[in-house]
């Protein structure tokens, strides 16, 4: 095991203070690492008397296996110390006696015990970031701002991943990747991630794993990889620990939660519990749009929308295990998250001749309830062999992701016209239910082959079944008549959607460790069988593919903290059913919505070369990085012939390139300073044969913050960061920048924590433009530009955590378990978006 710090301990020469009787007294054990219950080698027991200890009885280290037995010459109390280079001691109370000679400890956990021994000084910083051969990890728990911060401002400070004024997270430049919890992949954070995370707080997260090369292991997916938020797992040995939290902003957002540990016996539980109300300040679009199709009743139109976005919403996760023996174990697990944001919208639409003469106008006033979330239930079993670090696992997952919308539309129409819009709708209203259901069944195998070197097998299935029903209403104005016109035909329709996935997954992997070389491969193989029904069965079609998927790293130690790292991975996304619904969205008659069931899934290929440096007071990545997509799915606009409505769906015609590099760097060195800076630089070329349509451009993210340690346990963070202009295939989105700070203090023996943060956004127009092209001509049909104006941009947040209890044991579970993560979601994003 890799190791950074040391834990040092000088005690004087011991006087013994009971009589040698000449009887053999013994104490035995083992030491884990606490956290991967991996055994640590030749650590360091230190054995003092209960009533005396600050004199050493006896010392002694243990085996390559972690086991160690001592001898003591009399009969007492006493205490054993145990520490281990790169793990926080530990220290366990013993007795012998005549009657009892030997003492048997057992495992003893290093590493997340961080109980202040009274009888020893210990003085050891871990570091924060850890570089793993396909993986950084993020060590939450050593920042002292986790206390007094929410998790996705930890992310800020996390190798490869930023995030901006609007909350809005990118992983090496690119907002498509995953996240996991605890290892497993979720579906809590599919609808607005930054939104969620901002509702978590910090010090309920262990570490933070960005997985930047996804092995053969994982689903074939396509992302640019993984963001796994490990929370905190441990109990003491037998009792319980919690943390209650709370937090408020001067935006109306509030929220409260709860982590809580408990162990008893065998079993073991972690868990927490987070409702939240976010309320976003109103956001203001202006839009501006040229269409130039053929017989375009308007050519010109306008149109201001201010929309409101609050959102309540719960999250908890929990995980039980049960340890029938050292052999087997059990681990029960779940996921819940439920939002049920209601947007409100007004806007004013203009619609005019070529001459920029106005002769139709209507003013929207729309409500919008969608319910979204997710629950996910696992349970795995673990059979640990002989043979050190052989396991077989078995798992079964159920996962169930609704996300269902309802909207009610009025429409009323302008007094100053030249004519009206035939077919203009006076009032609509729609109900759309739809959800994905999944079962996996999964098989993991592992075993180590020689010292260093593990081999991997393993096989899934998923059987996924998408569903969507709608039911829509239109009421449409009478032009036949004099104004004020009255609706005179009423439609209802409902249709419904199944896109039903059954896939068979077979992976093997290969990991060694010679020298100073890390080599990790792998190769997974994919079927998927696709049936997709209508209510027009004409439209169903069935569908059957295979993929394999090769992976591979190397690395290269040039020191213990200093590394090279080369890989290359080809991914495969399946579109999920954010993609896939055909539901048409017309809450606005000029701009409709809708999914694609036709889309195929898209391949990418990602080629990186990495350098990281990691230690105590310096911590220096940067990762080159090419990624090229043939047949990327893509969101397009487009206007027909003879009308003004625009169309938004998705189609493959995407042909995307990109090479970017991501940098990260910190320093440490000062007891009362810490500094850090994240960001990436990527030019991106797009284009697409089917429709004519390209664009290229720099594009990047840039982050710096610094935290400065003050007196009586006082804390200042502040930061800043910026958006270069952003790349779609249709267009662009304009720079923007921001900046925070925030002063906390710890109370009660650092058991109460008590932060005060502002955000400040400075009043700004952000451009987003748009230009639409005729797939058959290439003849540009439209285009738009949009004003994203931000003017209440300042947010004060107050986040309050107390803490009742310790933490010693760690909750345990599995080594393997299932992760579906072969779906391509939909980006969320925090902007404000008009109807348009």
């Amino acid at each position: 095991m890799k190791k950074f710090l040391f834990a040092l301990f000088l005690i004087i020469p011991v006087l013994l203070n009971a009589q040698n009787t000449g009887t053999k007294f013994v104490v035995k054990g083992q030491a884990v690492d606490s956290l991967t219950q991996e055994t640590l080698p030749y650590v360091t027991c230190s054995v003092v008397m209960e009533k005396n200890p600050q004199q050493v009885v006896t010392r002694f280290a243990s085996d390559l296996d972690g086991k160690f037995t001592g001898e003591l010459k009399a009969a007492g109390n006493y205490i054993i110390v145990i520490s281990c280079v790169g793990q926080q001691p530990a220290s366990r109370h013993f007795s012998v006696s005549a009657n009892n000679t030997q003492a048997q400890l057992g495992k003893i956990g290093l590493g997340a015990n961080k109980q202040a021994l009274k009888e020893v000084s210990v003085v050891a910083t871990r570091p924060l970031i850890k570089a793993d051969a396909d993986k950084i990890t993020y060590d939450a728990e050593q920042d002292p701002e986790s206390k007094s911060s929410t998790v996705l401002d930890m992310l800020r400070k996390v190798p490869m991943v930023t995030v901006d004024g609007q909350d809005n997270i990118q992983l090496k430049g690119s907002g498509n990747f995953k996240f996991f919890l605890n290892g497993k992949p979720t579906n809590m954070f599919n609808n607005n991630p930054g939104l969620i995370l901002k509702s978590i707080p910090a010090n309920m997260v262990k570490n933070i794993e960005v997985i930047t090369q996804p092995g053969a292991k994982y689903d074939a997916e396509g992302i640019g990889g993984i963001i796994n938020i490990v929370t905190i797992q441990q109990s003491s040995a037998q009792g319980y620990s919690a943390t209650i939290s709370g937090q408020a902003s001067s935006r109306g957002s509030y929220g409260g939660g709860l982590n809580l540990m408990i162990q008893s016996g065998k079993f073991s539980f972690s868990g927490n519990y987070n409702y939240s109300y976010n309320k976003q300040f109103p956001v203001t679009t202006s839009t501006e749009r040229n269409s130039y199709v053929s017989g375009a009743p308007y050519p010109y139109g306008k149109q201001v929308a201010t929309v409101e976005n609050p959102t309540p919403m719960q999250i908890g996760s929990g995980q039980l295990s049960y340890e029938l023996d050292t052999a087997n174990l059990f681990t029960f697990s779940f996921n819940r998250q439920f939002g049920r944001p209601k947007s409100t919208t007004v806007a004013t639409t203009e619609n005019f001749d070529g001459d920029r003469n106005k002769i139709f106008d209507y003013t929207q006033n729309s409500t919008q309830t969608q319910s979204w979330g997710s629950t996910d239930l696992g349970v795995d079993y673990q059979h640990s062999f002989k043979k050190k670090g052989e396991t077989l696992t078995l798992s079964y997952k159920l996962s169930n992701t609704p996300n269902s919308s309802n909207y009610e539309v009025t429409n009323t129409l302008g007094q100053n016209y030249t004519h009206p819009q035939a077919g203009l709708i006076q009032w609509s209203q729609s109900d759309n239910t739809a959800s994905s259901n999944e079962h996996t069944f999964q098989a993991d195998y592992s075993k180590p082959t020689a010292k260093g070197q593990t081999l991997e097998f393993g096989t899934k299935y998923i059987l996924r079944l998408n569903s969507s029903e709608t039911d829509e209403a239109y009421k449409y104005f009478d032009f036949s008549k004099s104004y004020p016109f009255t609706p005179y035909l009423t439609r209802d329709t409902v249709s419904n959607f199944d896109n039903n996935q059954d896939i068979l997954g077979a992976y093997a992997s290969y990991t060694a460790n010679i020298g100073k070389w890390g080599i990790k491969g792998g190769l997974r193989y994919e079927y998927t069988w696709l049936n997709v029904e209508f209510n027009e069965t004409e439209r169903n079609f069935k569908d059957e593919y295979d993929s394999w998927v090769p992976s591979a790293t190397l690395t290269y130690r040039l020191t213990d903290m200093n590394s090279l790292k080369l890989g290359y991975n080809m991914r495969i996304q399946r579109p999920s059913i954010g993609y896939l619904n055909p539901y048409v969205d017309r809450r606005d008659p000029n701009y409709i919505s809708y999914g694609n069931p036709n889309l195929d899934p898209e391949n990418s290929h990602n080629i990186t070369l990495g350098y990281s440096s990691f230690g105590a007071k310096y911590n220096i990545s940067a990762e080159l990085a090419y990624t090229f997509v043939n047949n990327a799915i893509e969101q397009y606009s487009f206007i027909k012939d003879g009308s003004t409505v625009q169309e938004i769906t998705y189609d493959n015609i995407g042909h995307n390139k990109q090479l970017g590099l991501n940098v990260f760097g910190s320093y440490r060195g000062l007891s009362w300073l810490n500094l850090y800076m994240n960001g990436n630089v990527n030019y991106v070329k797009m284009n697409s044969s089917a429709y004519g349509l390209s664009n290229d451009g720099f594009t990047g993210r840039m982050f710096l913050g610094g935290t400065f340690m003050l007196p009586k346990d006082f804390r200042i963070s502040t930061g800043g960061g910026g958006n270069l202009p952003q790349i779609t295939l249709q267009g662009s989105q304009s720079a923007f920048y921001f900046t925070y700070m925030a002063l906390s203090k710890e109370f009660l023996k650092k058991r109460l924590t008590v932060a005060l943060s502002a955000v400040y956004l400075p009043e700004s127009h952000i451009i987003l433009t748009t230009k639409g092209v005729n797939s058959t001509t290439g003849a540009t049909t439209f285009d738009q530009r949009t004003d994203v104006h931000l003017t209440k941009n300042t947010e004060f947040r107050l986040n309050v955590s107390y803490r009742i209890g310790s933490m010693t044991a760690q909750v345990k579970k599995t080594k393997a378990t299932i992760s579906n993560d072969d779906q391509k979601m939909k980006e969320n994003s925090s902007m404000g978006q008009s109807p348009m």
